[in-house]
């Protein structure tokens, strides 16, 4: 059987041969690349839902968030690579029964994901998004409030490894960092105290800035509700760089509007693109991008390392990076 790598390499395909297929762009470009890892290697590259459909039959691993109906064709799968931390879309409830082993690019997006939480940080407490609206009217107002977040107290809800890279950071800016999380009981550096889930509530209220880096699981959608925003100073900021769902968009409208809290720096929302009506658009106390808080040259080129690695380690019959707890639904550290 022949089959074409992304640019137009032909590969012959036998029996013994591991087929792998790379979801998309930009990451099939690396296709070939990976192949070379080895000659029992054989890489697919597919840009289609069509494509996806007819290559998943007898492909034993996919690089990409694989949609059910293309698992469900699925005859030979036994690992699935996702192309960045998220995975939460393929924890259906085939793939949950199933022995396919999921693993996820964690760590290549720490920096990015942590410097864009800092960003939405000082772009409130410096006036920056209030100042640019004002230049765009040609409007100078130097008495715009601006505050300094040395001395502060940040709350990072969640302790991976992005969580903590947010943590390290805001320390380093002079922030008492305190967090919350169900698997570190143990302060890591830059963080003065950890508060277990059962404890969220206490910790918000201690809270002038709070960031959420919480995975989406069936234990977090929603998390982040009225009872989280009613605990939480007026003055307070809340940033969620994580995922959308986490944070009751509902709730934080109103928060908003009524002063529960201050403001909001938002990377992620519910419903992406974020409708044309949501009230978020013309909220003037928040501050959001379109989703890219990982988006950057070197991110890129670590999420490729991980994939190649994770295919030599497979190869090799060696534990593969990142391994998901499926039934979790987080990766369990260490």
């Amino acid at each position: 059987m022949m089959v074409k790598t992304k640019h137009g390499t032909p590969l012959r395909r036998t029996m013994d041969n591991t087929k792998f297929i790379i979801m998309g762009e930009p990451w099939s470009q690396w296709v070939d690349e990976c192949a070379d890892i080895s000659p029992d290697l054989t890489g697919v590259a597919t840009h289609t839902s069509e494509e996806l459909m007819r290559e998943i039959v007898d492909a034993e691993i996919v690089i990409g968030r694989l949609p059910r109906e293309a698992f469900l064709k699925a005859d030979r799968l036994k690992w699935v690579q996702s192309n960045g931390v998220g995975f939460e879309t393929m924890l259906f409830p085939e793939m949950l029964s199933s022995d396919v082993t999921i693993t996820n690019t964690a760590g290549a997006l720490d920096a990015s994901v942590a410097e864009h939480a800092i960003a939405l940080v000082l772009a409130y407490t410096r006036g920056l998004a209030s100042f640019e609206r004002d230049r765009k009217a040609r409007k100078w107002d130097p008495d715009i409030p601006v505050f300094q977040v040395d001395g502060k107290t940040a709350c990072v809800v969640g302790l991976g490894s992005i969580g903590k890279g947010i943590a390290s950071r805001l320390s380093a800016l002079g922030t008492d960092t305190i967090a919350i999380d169900a698997q570190v009981s143990s302060p890591p550096e830059g963080v003065s105290e950890v508060y277990p889930p059962d404890s969220m509530l206490e910790a918000l209220s201690r809270s002038d800035i709070v960031v959420v880096a919480l995975p989406l699981t069936n234990g977090t959608r929603g998390l982040i509700d009225a009872s989280c925003f009613e605990s939480m100073k007026e003055t307070a900021l809340l940033v969620n760089i994580a995922r959308g769902p986490i944070v009751n968009e509902t709730d934080l409208i109103e928060a908003l509007r009524s002063g529960q809290i201050a403001a909001a720096g938002l990377d992620v929302f519910e419903e992406e693109p974020l409708p044309a009506s949501s009230p978020l658009w013309d909220m003037p106390n928040v501050i959001f991008a379109p989703h890219v808080g990982g988006r950057s040259a070197e991110g890129r080129d670590n999420i490729r390392k991980i994939f190649k690695e994770n295919l030599r380690r497979y190869v090799n019959k060696e534990p593969l990076l990142n391994v998901i707890d499926k039934e979790k639904g987080y990766l369990v550290q260490a």
